[in-house]
C-alpha cells in the first residue's frame, strides 16, 4: 500500500481501526507464507492447489463488496426453486468460491 494510500486510509477511519486493520493483514501475510512453507517442505503443490494471496487491507469498500456478494448468493439460493437455471446455480456457486477465498 503506498503512503498516499495508507493517509487516506487512516482519515477515513480512526487510529485504533487502522491498527487493528494492518495487525491482521499482518497475521493474515504470516499465516500465508507459513502455508507456502508446508507446501514446499511437503514436496510442493500444483498450481491448481496453490494459494491465492491478496495483500490488501480489509477497508470499508472490500466490506461492502463482501456483503454485497454474500447478498447476491443468498438472492439465488432464496430464488433457486423459482428459476431453474443451471447459468444461476453455477454462478451462485462461483460467486461462494470467490468468496470463501476472499
Amino acid at each position: 500500500m503506498t503512503l498516499k494510500a495508507e493517509m487516506e486510509v487512516r482519515e477515513k477511519v480512526g487510529i485504533e481501526d487502522y491498527v487493528d486493520r494492518i495487525t491482521e493483514e499482518m497475521h493474515q501475510r504470516v499465516e500465508h507464507q507459513r502455508c507456502i512453507f508446508k507446501q514446499v517442505l511437503a514436496g510442493g503443490a500444483s498450481p491448481a492447489d496453490r494459494q491465492e494471496y491478496c495483500p490488501l487491507v480489509d477497508c470499508a469498500r472490500l466490506s461492502r463488496l463482501r456483503a454485497a456478494l454474500q447478498e447476491t448468493i443468498e438472492v439465488l439460493e432464496e430464488t433457486r426453486s423459482s428459476f431453474k437455471s443451471k447459468r444461476l446455480e453455477v454462478m451462485r456457486r462461483k460467486l461462494i468460491g470467490i468468496l470463501a477465498g476472499c
